[in-house]
């Protein structure tokens, strides 16, 4: 199995694969990670179980087209799963070159201002693909809208996750408020994301003012990096001075500072389903979150927590100041999503269906060995 990446630092897609691998990794499947050098988490996938190379599949680049046809080749890989747009490419175009079977997942849908050339290329490739597989039922939804979910090559695989091994990593080394930066009688708000237009983090900081007039000891705590790091820096200055909101930077473990956390936000505009949705659910905690694709699937509205329109600062912040106010609220939502996730987002079948898909694409029943 080749598993090609567009990021090797901490994100959605490498933890995604990472669990692939720490679940799968053993006699019947032997994985080979491919993706930029240097990445943060490479360490976590070689650790998981999997080799590495490095591929700069991040960028557009002939060099990172051959390399990945000539890994195919040489390590005679029967399956090419590919994450991220780059990674899709490369992937599908060495499969078909190589003889293996294409994988391609999406982690979300973003064809940014490149959109209607992105969705030609996107909807050729899959006629080279083996299975195009969509994390979330509505993530499948937008994809058929757009033409990106091919009659007889489209999977659903829900996201899932270990929802005890994530309550347990923060049961165990929680990171205390006075180490966040965090005032000890603060109601915090959390993000965990990386630094990314999508991820409309700017909507966050933008409702922070608003909520302190409600709630002034409300503190945004945002976990990440990326390449908006300076500019939502410099935007958090100007629109929140002081503490109000704290920058913790990326952490390899972000579920350790759920403990101190008492409401989970996000404002994407998109997303698969995102496993730091589900990691808040599972430790206990309601989530605010944008109506965006994925959030739908894993928020289920006035239960497990609270939707708002995309892009609505007011919106997001009167509906915190709601939730803030109301600790028995929060607690009962909490418990509703830590069952929600249990039930519905379980890892176990995730392995289950990706390997059945793994098995399948290389020739080999479901429930077989691949070779």
């Amino acid at each position: 199995m080749l598993e090609l990446l567009v990021s090797t630092d901490l994100g959605g897609g490498p933890v995604h694969v990472r669990d692939l691998i720490t679940g799968l990794a053993g006699p019947d499947f032997r994985f080979t990670v491919a993706g930029p050098a240097g990445g943060a988490f490479i360490p976590a996938l070689t650790a998981a179980g999997a080799d590495f190379e490095p591929i700069a599949a991040d960028r557009l680049s002939p060099r990172a087209l051959r390399d990945t046809i000539r890994l195919a080749r040489a390590r005679r890989i029967q399956v090419i799963h590919s994450h991220g747009k780059g990674a899709g490419l490369y992937g599908r175009i060495a499969a078909r070159l190589s003889g293996a079977a294409a994988i391609h997942t999406f982690h979300g849908i973003h064809p940014a201002g490149s959109g209607r050339l992105y969705l030609r290329l996107e909807r050729a490739l899959a006629r080279w693909s083996f299975a195009v597989v969509h994390v979330s039922e509505s993530q499948a939804a937008e994809a058929r809208s757009l033409g990106l979910a091919p009659a007889g090559r489209t999977r659903i695989i829900v996201n899932g996750i270990d929802a005890a091994a994530v309550r347990g990593a923060a049961a165990r080394a929680p990171m205390s408020r006075e180490r966040l930066g965090l005032r000890p009688d603060a109601l915090v708000l959390a993000t965990v994301a990386r630094f990314d237009p999508v991820k409309r983090l700017e909507v966050l900081l933008r409702a922070m003012p608003l909520l302190a007039a409600r709630v002034p000891e409300a503190q945004l705590l945002i976990v990440g990096d990326g390449p908006e790091r300076d500019a939502l820096h410099a935007l958090a200055r100007a629109l929140a001075p002081g503490d109000r909101v704290v920058f913790a930077g990326a952490l390899p473990d972000a579920a350790r500072v759920l403990p101190v956390v008492d409401l989970y936000v996000t404002a994407s505009r998109r997303e698969g389903l995102p496993l730091a949705v589900l990691e808040a659910m599972a430790c206990g905690l309601p989530v605010l979150a944008s109506a965006a694709p994925g959030h739908v699937d894993a928020v289920e509205p006035e239960v497990t927590g609270r939707l708002v329109p995309l892009d609505d600062a007011p919106g997001l912040a009167a509906a915190a100041a709601l939730l803030l106010r109301d600790p028995a609220l929060r607690e009962r939502m909490g418990r509703a999503g830590r069952e929600r996730v249990e039930q519905h987002f379980a890892r176990a079948r995730v392995l289950v269906e990706i390997a059945d898909l793994y098995r399948e694409a290389a020739g080999f029943p479901a429930g077989s060995p691949p070779g």
